[in-house]
Formats: C-alpha cells, sequence, structure tokens
C-alpha cells in the first residue's frame, strides 16, 4: 500500500512539473448547493469525468479546506506520511491502478502545489477537483 501511495505522490509531482503551473478550463456548474455550517464559506467544484461541474458554497468553522471537505463527506481519501490522497470525491472513486484516473487540485483555476491538507481556506478563492485520466 506504501508503494501504491509513493507511486501516485511521485506521479503527481512529476506531472505538476511537467505541467509547470498550468491553467485548466473549469466549465461553469448548472447549481450552486450549500452545504456545512460556520463562520466562513468558500467555493468548492467538483468536474466529472464527462465535463460536468458541480459546485458548492461549503461553511465551515475549519481552517484548512481539506478538513472542511471531509467534515461534509465530499471528499474521502487514504492518509499516509505525505498527508491526505484524496481517492473519492462526491462519490466518485478514481482508480489510478484500474484505469490511471486520479483527481486533480485546482485553486483558481491553477493545479494546486500542496495537497488538500495543507491549504488554508481563502474564502475568496475557488477549490476544484477535477476528474482526470492517465
Amino acid at each position: 500500500m506504501r508503494f501504491k501511495i509513493f507511486a501516485v505522490v511521485l506521479f503527481s509531482i512529476v506531472l505538476v512539473a511537467f505541467a509547470g503551473c498550468s491553467n485548466v478550463e473549469i466549465p461553469d456548474a448548472n447549481e450552486v448547493f450549500s452545504i456545512g455550517s460556520g463562520q466562513q464559506t468558500f467555493r468548492f467544484m467538483v468536474v466529472d469525468a464527462d465535463n460536468n461541474a458541480t459546485a458548492w458554497d461549503v461553511s465551515t468553522n475549519e481552517s484548512i479546506v481539506g478538513a472542511a471537505l471531509l467534515d461534509v463527506d465530499l471528499i474521502a481519501g487514504d492518509v499516509s506520511a505525505w498527508g491526505l490522497f484524496v481517492t473519492t470525491v462526491n462519490g466518485i472513486t478514481a482508480d489510478f491502478d484500474a484505469d490511471g484516473s486520479w483527481w486533480a487540485l485546482y485553486v483558481n483555476g491553477e493545479m494546486a502545489m500542496q495537497g488538500i491538507d495543507d491549504i488554508i481556506i481563502d474564502t475568496e478563492s475557488e477549490y476544484v477537483f477535477v476528474f482526470t485520466v492517465g
């Protein structure tokens, strides 16, 4: 299991290195849902394999994006020494071993340079997980 996580993390780092600070075209969500409760609210989106976007305004008292999304059950994954490796977003599981799919994290349209459990919530930012293959 450790090798699998290490391989996926290494692959992600290499991909980020090749992509640089690549931007991605995020489709508009048809509807925005509200979820959670707390003193601050941030926008979270999911783009699935069919390029359909779903958005939430997540209210929370957490200070870290990953913790807030875990609290409202929008993400799940495996925890390792490197942090949370997100495998499931909005009930959709990416399985790199089966089909090369994984969840790419973007902040304000740019690929994140940190893990989801290291990103401090900025209520002016938009956080997006994009289902990615290959």
